[in-house]
């Protein structure tokens, strides 16, 4: 009985394992190489040049290649082969979780002759049966939207409010808002007793966005269709690559604010027994945030810090005592977060929250 209780654990850990290891944070490349006559072209060296160097890989008997675990960005696949021209494809969009297809087709001719090619690549990844979208910083940059990653789920078809589970943990595909799964940078961010995003309370709903607005490089949401390492979700899945240093150094500072002066008016609500209303809210933060290659393709840094605080200004009812004091302001620190992050190239990947968590 010892030996079966014993082999369950033990099947039970491996399982969680495979779980956390299973979660998705890097793209992929892949496709075939043929010649003219749409053969397979196999022995052809493929590199692929992304913005943390360079990898190469040999096509097999059937002409296929794949360059795995890519942290997400633009890439350059350059096939090359003796007897046949050069072929490059630039600005290949790998986003997270997803298989971009390139199928490469060489022409005969000398190695120094170089064709650009300029096709389309298919955004749609047919190897997939997840329904969903990919939201990347470029695209949100361009649209009004909110300061927490949980406000840029509702661009997502399928996302709407989940009503009083609060607008932190929408509903997805019909969930109650409590029963979706939350990942950031492969570990599992849910809150263990409620379900909602990072920490919950049945009172005020989500006390936390689980990370900075501005440390996110992607976001995925799966509304339907998605893999069985995902099986704790009953509503939809929402799994966050946070950006990575590469071998460009580069940084910014940022700084963001509402003011009460640009709000309307607060609905005034009064009640028999007296109510506090709200007059007006502000919401500030700001911060910096830096990358940079430690060690060429190989080991890389990423650091940032985004200090928030908002100002709820309260007044009391008419009827009370404490009217005369007027408008009564509220402070509150939303958050005040870093976000430390080392990349080590084909190895492992450590995400520091001013503490190390190593998976």
């Amino acid at each position: 009985m010892y030996a079966r209780i014993g082999a369950f654990l033990v099947a039970l850990v491996l399982a969680s394992s495979s779980l956390a290891a299973a979660q998705e944070t890097t793209g992929s490349i892949g496709g075939q190489v043929v010649d003219a006559q749409g053969l397979p072209v196999p022995g052809a060296s493929v590199t692929v040049t992304g913005p943390q160097g360079a990898r190469t890989s040999v096509t097999d008997g059937d002409g296929r290649f794949v360059a795995p675990f890519l942290t997400p960005g633009a890439y350059t696949v350059r096939v090359e082969l003796q007897g046949f021209k050069v072929s490059e494809q630039k600005d290949i969009q790998v986003t997270l979780s997803q298989r971009r297809e390139v199928n490469v087709k060489l022409e005969a001719g000398g190695v120094s002759e170089t064709v650009q090619v300029t096709a389309e690549i298919p955004v749609i990844d047919t190897r997939s049966t997840t329904t969903g979208a990919v939201l990347d910083t470029a695209s949100l940059a361009n649209i009004p939207v909110g300061r927490t990653f949980a406000q840029t789920l509702y661009l997502t078809a399928g996302v709407s409010s989940s009503g009083t589970a609060g607008q932190a943990n929408p509903s997805i595909s019909g969930g109650t808002g409590l029963e979706n799964v939350y990942i950031v940078d492969g570990a599992n961010v849910t809150n263990t007793g409620y379900g909602g995003l990072g920490s919950y309370s049945g009172t005020f709903g989500s006390l936390g966005n689980a990370t900075p607005y501005d440390f996110i490089k992607e976001i995925q949401v799966k509304t339907g269709g998605y893999e069985a390492e995902y099986g704790q979700a009953t509503g939809g899945v929402v799994n966050v690559v946070t950006k990575s240093g590469t071998n460009n150094f580069r940084g910014s500072a940022f700084a963001y604010s509402q003011p009460k002066g640009l709000q309307s008016d607060f609905k005034q609500f009064y009640a028999s027994n007296g109510s506090v209303n709200t007059a007006g809210t502000q919401i500030s933060d700001f911060g910096v945030e830096a990358g940079l290659p430690v060690v060429k393709d190989r080991l890389f840094f990423f650091g940032a810090i985004d200090p928030s605080w908002s100002v709820t200004t309260l007044t009391a009812p008419p009827t009370f005592p404490l009217t005369s004091l007027g408008g009564v302001d509220r402070n509150a620190v939303i958050r005040c977060e870093g976000n430390a992050a080392t990349d080590v190239r084909q190895s492992h990947r450590c995400v520091v929250l001013w503490r190390p968590v190593a998976w």
